[in-house]
């Protein structure tokens, strides 16, 4: 059972993370916010149902609304800080319950004692993603390239402290993260390594490299968010020191 003290956290960090991952358009509803960012991402295109039910009783029909005036799939992100009511009502009304994550957390300190290095890998941290850098990180992660102006306009609208990192071993580039940091925890995403060069510790390396450049910068903890399907990263993520502090899904309208 959750104490009052993890509720805290928990909405303190479902608030940073909603800023690490900037949409295009926000319009609050009540105590929620309905976020658009061209349909990408399902992070940037939810409504942030933090707080307690909206007192409307259209809420949902203006919701709904709200998102297909945009061509977008209504969509909802439900943490353990959402109503507890709000997945049961979902649920009936045909919104399917998809990826389901993990939110993990893990001091600075400890994260900084696992490195892995090699003399042929070079390190690039660039303040904002150039056109290169998000190509990259676009296919590398197999997305469509149609998705580069949504990603350009999500990591240029960061507003807290950030860096985008390259790791490229003879000028060819073997993985992409992200760091954001704000009030003393950093966000790590977009961690994603090239294919041909997996399970040589890039990841970790990775990890190390945005760990120590928060923790020079004031960040004192370190936070992701990771599908809890995807067990290779949890391996990992649990192997350099962070511990899942909460859970949270979506429910999506199909």
């Amino acid at each position: 059972m959750k104490t009052e003290t993890d509720e805290s956290l928990i909405n303190f960090i479902e608030q940073l993370a909603a800023k690490a991952w900037p949409c295009y358009t926000q319009e609050t509803f009540e105590n929620w916010k309905m976020r658009s960012a061209f349909g990408v991402t399902k992070r940037a295109n939810s409504v942030h149902a933090l707080g307690p039910m909206p007192q409307d009783p259209l809420w949902l029909e203006k919701i709904e609304r709200f998102y297909q005036e945009k061509s977008i799939t209504p969509c909802f992100y439900i943490s353990e800080v959402s109503p507890k009511e709000l997945d049961v009502i979902l649920k009936s009304k045909g919104y399917a319950k998809v990826d389901e994550c993990f939110t993990m957390t893990a001091s600075c300190e400890d994260l900084l004692t696992h490195t892995v290095k090699k003399p042929s890998w070079t390190i690039e941290c660039l303040s904002e993603p150039d056109y290169k850098w998000i190509e990259e990180f676009i296919q590398l992660e197999g997305f469509p390239s149609k998705r580069h102006e949504a990603y350009a306009h999500i990591f240029s609208s960061i507003k807290p402290l950030k860096t985008f990192l390259r790791i490229s071993e003879h000028k060819e580039t073997i993985g992409l993260g992200t760091v954001i940091l704000e009030h003393g925890w950093a966000c790590i995403c977009n961690i994603v390594v090239n294919r041909q060069h997996r399970r040589k510790g890039i990841a970790t390396h990775i990890m190390n490299v945005l760990t120590n450049w928060a923790s020079e910068n004031g960040g004192h903890h370190m936070y992701l968010q990771v599908i809890q399907t995807n067990q290779s990263a949890l391996e990992l993520y649990k192997k350099l020191g962070f511990t899942p502090l909460s859970k949270h899904h979506y429910r999506i309208l199909f």
